[in-house]
């Protein structure tokens, strides 16, 4: 039997039409009024509910009875459906977004959309250039090496060479989510774009790190 390549099938699986693929989205808030879709997890647990990820550095902790109560709320999704989760909390954001940030955590079933300022300084980085992924992943891996803990949040869209559409990523302090590609562009504007959360992380530094490594 011959077998032919599929169309929907690019350099990082199948294209999604959504960056959260078939996951649940979810947002953090301090307070709600949830819709009717919408499932809300009240974060009691308090501030000692933070553990060490498997295999992660010590700076990346999550929320361990966190992930067990949305673990189970998957389980009753039968008899109680929803399509979006919020969870409401006045905890600390950092180990709660980082509970989102690897598919051993809750990355593979979530998708988080919204969620408070983890405190850091915030810029954005936007290139018109395609960038191959081996030059990208030098970069990511170079910033995490030298300030990996620094380093709250990276999330946006690549103009990936060889990609159809644009591929979404997200990365947090040494975590990253597998990239998606998705189906299309939304307009003809094909430029990449990088959101970052740092602590301390000039946004000179980043851009000239990221300017170095596409020229390797």
């Amino acid at each position: 039997m011959q077998h032919f390549p599929s169309p929907d099938i690019g350099m990082f699986g199948r294209r999604q039409r959504h960056a959260r693929g078939h996951r649940i989205p979810v947002t953090i808030v301090r307070s709600t009024r949830a819709a009717p879709d919408t499932a809300v997890v009240k974060d009691t647990f308090g501030a000692h509910d933070v553990a060490p990820l498997r295999n992660g550095c010590p700076c990346c902790t999550v929320r361990a009875d966190l992930q067990v109560a949305l673990r189970r709320l998957l389980t009753q999704r039968d008899q109680r459906p929803f399509s979006r989760v919020a969870i409401e909390s006045s905890e600390d954001a950092g180990p709660i977004l980082r509970t989102f940030a690897t598919p051993h955590a809750l990355g593979a079933e979530f998708h988080l959309e919204e969620a408070p300022d983890v405190g850091g300084h915030s810029f954005a980085l936007t290139d018109d250039r395609p960038i191959a992924w081996d030059a990208f992943s030098r970069f990511v891996t170079t910033l995490q090496a030298l300030r990996g803990a620094d380093l709250l949040l990276m999330k946006g869209t690549l103009n990936v060479a060889g990609c159809r559409g644009p591929v979404a990523v997200q990365i947090m302090q040494h975590l990253a989510l597998p990239p998606v590609e998705l189906q299309a562009w939304p307009d003809d504007k094909r430029e990449s774009r990088l959101t970052f959360v740092t602590r301390g992380i000039e946004e000179t530094a980043v851009r000239s790190m990221f300017d170095a490594v596409r020229a390797l």
